[in-house]
């Protein structure tokens, strides 16, 4: 154990002596891409007064980028392979199932317990991972609000809410439920809530649900605040997030695949979401007063314009493909620089800064750095080895014996965060729960060890992911890029040849990693490159994969190719760091010395910790005659890789020739040579050199067979009226009303059509049905729509199932209308050709026809989620061009290429029920 540390020393002390107080406010999701344009219309006043009066810049997150990780990571310094927190939920081994991980479940101080031992009051409210409530020195307030329920007016208090315990039902009277809004309060987000069909839409229950929550932690945040004592406090607020998974969708500018009516209705939430945390804040800013240091971040941004992603990933973690990878960092108060931006903040230098504001030691265990650019005077930083084990006068409040929930309590949490979204609904399948929980941990532990530089650490958890799921090609792919990472180049390739076709592959991914193992293989001749460029093509959308493609082509020397293709994922993405880095090397070895100034001053802006990025910034430097400079730039390169060669050996040559002090040459000399020394004998053993198993990789399923196998695993158990944001072209209408004709046409216009080819032409349809019989069932089959490049193709339905298409998703519905005499004649001919003798019904059919047709249309023009165009075949046949036009319109180029060539198409001989004359 470390010798023990009082608070002697390390009490927060001003510049007159008082203490000062220190308030971390968490706003997940919030993004200066949000911000900055309600700032500019003057609309978040109480930022922009934080903002004049203290520092500003992107945080940088960590991977995977899932709440409970991130904002642990964030109260700790550490990533989360060391603090413990793994994901949502964690199998919970007392009652079988699946818990929500807890403060148990963390392995390491957190800054209250740091600032609790050493007899500073700690309070902390909502955050992460903190039920049950530490005896902290100070108040906690769970993440388990609400669990809090009324019975005949009192609250019923979930054990472990509240410490002090004392103090619960206090704390619980301030939870706000969502029947208790008012419609003023509601309208301000949404005024034309009232047009909202609740019976078939949730989407106005959830917001309320969102803002009642918001209102909870507020309102317990402020309370504490006003009535208990504080030297630090942490208050969490999941608002901005949740109201961003629910309706960026609708913020604008309006996507293509938005309906215009829900558009209208939700345009306004994320701004107004925003507007209200900005309120929110003023009033924390107000009770913190002028003399306490305020802290202000995000674990992560949200995607908005025209870069979010329509649906996403089938996969417990999804959501996530919504997040950036920046969030916000704002800090002010007594010492704080005003009004200055500051750069490369991570997530885990939150606390490490904290640390340093209050005067208290950083660990060296600590993954982050203090922010000191921040400080006007920056603090003398005194660092130990690590807080954990060392000791203070007080308690550090952690829980010493884990007294686990019972398992109702267990359940009623689980459901908790299921009802919020925060996790899939495992249904009542204990031994299911449980086995979800150690897979999903398991997972992101070894994501969090690759984006640690631990990849050697992560593949036998990533091979027993494989081993267990083999239709997952999530665990296929991490395998793949860490067997790739660490040099196990021939597994890695065998892996591709078991679960891929290189040739035909969906997974852009897969191809980009082949073709980096065959550079690294020493492959460099015309049909690697011609294989490369044609990845190139398709990656046109994929920042990180154009980003992959730019690398190759550095490390082949085709520098300019480099240049174009990191070009290309910048106009895609402008803040990813490693795009801005590989740019930095290209100009580097063009010998265009401030474009490689420039380009790595924008990545370590992003991410500090990139020695490549510093290396070059330090090369071109040098070369621009700044040395003192390009010392702090190697300098820097080496804090974060000590081993880092290249940097070693400038620095020789700047101490020797530029600097004069031979003595500091000579030390980087021989750390050079040790170094390279060491390099070299790795390098001389054989490539595959950690090719330690006998790791068997299982039989796959082709790429269809396992996407089959995960819709079974995993089917969708979201809220059926949720939006999914995809959007099918159906072509629909009563049988013998030109549905087939339809099909052809839009064939003929370039939207492939949806047939399984079972039913072949005839007399009555000699150019074919066009029919899917998967279509038939998609009310008891949902998923059926869930099939890859299903929205690039026209669907033929038969009226019956319109009604039965799920709610979740937009439709292009093109209804074929033709008289009904003439649909009933063509139907009874149809009807004798099959059957001989089958009586004259067309009387009795047209009336059933009549009364169907009025209840389908009736039915499709009353859901929002359906855009729908009438084509008259009569008018269609006579006037092909003119309707061509009309429908090219209605779908749009991007699913209709070609409306010109449909009208071709048409053979008015075909024509042949027509309706009687006069």
């Amino acid at each position: 154990m470390s010798e023990p540390i009082t608070k002697v020393g390390f009490c927060m002390n001003s510049n007159n002596g008082s203490r000062k107080k220190i308030l971390l406010i968490g706003w997940d999701a919030a993004d200066w891409e949000h911000i900055n344009p309600l700032l500019d219309q003057g609309l978040l006043p109480h930022l922009e007064s934080f903002i004049n009066t203290g520092v500003i810049g992107n945080l940088a997150t960590l991977q995977p980028v899932l709440s409970p990780m991130l904002w642990n990571s964030a109260a700790t310094g550490k990533y989360p392979h060391k603090h413990g927190i793994h994901g949502f939920v964690e199998p919970d081994h007392h009652n079988g199932g699946a818990r929500p991980f807890s403060s148990y479940s963390r392995k390491c101080k957190a800054l209250w317990n740091i600032f609790s031992q050493q007899g500073l009051k700690s309070n902390v409210i909502n955050w992460w991972a903190s039920h049950p409530a530490e005896p902290v020195d100070g108040c906690v307030v769970s993440n388990a609000m609400n669990g809090v329920r009324f019975e005949k007016g009192e609250p019923v208090v979930t054990r472990g809410l509240v410490h002090p315990e004392a103090k619960a039902r206090h704390y619980a009277q301030f939870k706000v439920l969502p029947r208790e809004l008012e419609a003023e309060q509601i309208c301000a987000f949404i005024p034309n809530a009232a047009d909202i069909n609740q019976d078939e839409d949730s989407r106005l229950q959830m917001f309320a649900n969102v803002m009642a929550e918001t209102l909870t932690t507020h309102g317990v945040a402020t309370e504490v605040m006003a009535s208990e004592p504080w030297d630090f406090m942490a208050v969490y607020y999941t608002s901005i997030d949740h109201f961003c998974h629910g309706f960026m969708p609708y913020h604008p500018p309006r996507q293509s695949h938005v309906p215009e009516a829900d558009f209208e209705i939700f345009n306004d939430v994320i701004t107004g979401a925003y507007r209200f945390s900005d309120m929110m804040l003023g009033r924390l800013m107000h009770l913190a007063g002028e003399d306490a240091i305020v802290i202000l971040c995000s674990d992560h941004g949200f995607l908005s314009g025209t870069g979010r992603p329509i649906g996403q990933p089938r996969e417990p973690a999804g959501p996530a493909a919504w997040h950036r990878h920046y969030g916000i960092f704002m800090m002010k108060g007594p010492g704080i620089k005003k009004d200055e931006r500051i750069y490369g903040a991570s997530l885990i230098d939150i606390a490490p800064t904290i640390l340093a504001a209050a005067g208290m030691p950083v660990g060296e265990d600590m993954d982050g750095r203090p922010l000191l650019e921040a400080f006007e005077e920056p603090p003398e930083v005194e660092t130990i080895p690590s807080w954990e084990g060392v000791e203070g006068p007080y308690s550090d409040g952690m829980h010493q014996d884990e007294k686990p929930l019972n398992a109702e309590e267990a359940e009623e949490l689980m459901q908790q965060f299921v009802a919020l979204g925060y996790v899939e609904d495992p249904g009542g399948d204990k031994d299911k729960q449980f086995e979800m929980a150690v897979i999903e941990s398991k997972y992101n532990l070894a994501r969090s060890y690759v984006f640690a530089d631990w990849t050697r650490k992560s593949i036998p958890l990533f091979e027993e992911l494989v081993s267990h799921s083999p239709w997952e090609t999530r665990f296929i792919i991490q395998l793949l890029q860490a067997y790739q990472k660490v040099g196990r180049f021939n597994k890695a390739l065998e892996l591709i040849d078991s679960a891929f076709d290189i040739e035909t592959t969906r997974y852009g991914l897969v191809k980009i990693v082949w073709v980096e193992i065959q550079v690294s293989l020493g492959r460099t001749d015309d049909d690697l490159i011609a294989f490369l460029n044609k990845i190139e093509e398709t990656a046109s959308s994929s920042a990180t994969q154009l980003k992959r493609i730019g690398q190759t082509y550095a490390r082949l020397r085709r520098w300019r190719d480099a240049e174009r293709v990191y070009r290309r994922a910048i106009e895609l993405h402008e803040e990813n760091a490693d795009v801005w880095q590989g740019l930095s090397r290209v100009y580097c070895r063009l010998g265009q010395n401030q474009d490689t100034i420039d380009c790595a001053l924008r990545a370590v802006s992003l991410r500090h910790r990139l020695p490549h990025a510093h290396l070059n910034l330090g090369i071109g430097l040098a070369r621009s005659g700044q040395f003192d400079r390009a010392v702090l730039a190697f300098d820097t390169a080496l804090q974060f890789s000590p081993g880092f060669v290249p940097a070693h050996r400038w620095l020789v040559t700047l101490y020797l020739r530029e600097l004069d002090n031979p003595e500091l040459a000579e030390r980087h000399k021989q750390l050079a040579a040790k170094f390279l020394d060491k390099q070299q004998r790795i390098r001389s053993q054989p490539a595959d050199r950690h090719e330690t198993s006998d790791f068997e990789l299982p039989e796959f399923l082709s790429e269809a067979g396992r996407m089959a196998k995960l819709l079974e695993e995993r089917p969708d158990r979201q809220d059926p009226r949720k939006p999914t944001g995809r959007c099918y072209t159906i072509v629909s209408g009563l049988p013998r009303s030109g549905t087939s004709l339809m099909m052809q046409m839009l064939e003929a216009g370039g939207l492939p059509a949806k047939t399984d080819g079972e039913r072949i032409a005839d007399d009555d349809n000699p150019r074919g049905y066009y029919e899917w019989e998967a279509i038939k069932k998609v009310k008891t089959n949902p998923d059926v729509l869930d099939e890859e490049g299903l929205e690039q193709k026209a669907i033929k339905a038969v009226t019956m199932v319109l009604e039965e298409l799920p709610y979740a998703h937009n439709y292009k519905i093109i209804f074929m209308s033709r008289p009904i005499e003439e649909v009933a004649s063509s139907q009874q001919k149809m009807i004798e050709r099959l059957q001989s003798d089958a009586p004259d019904q067309t009387g009795e059919l047209m009336q059933r026809l009549v009364a169907h047709r009025n209840y389908v249309r009736a039915k499709i023009e009353s859901n929002p989620r359906m855009q729908v165009l009438e084509i008259d075949y009569p008018t269609l046949i006579e006037a092909p061009q003119e309707m061509a036009k009309l429908i090219g319109e209605f779908l749009g180029t991007e699913i209709l290429p070609h409306p010109e060539n449909m009208a071709a198409v048409v053979d008015p001989t075909l024509y042949r029920q027509k309706k009687s004359e006069g």
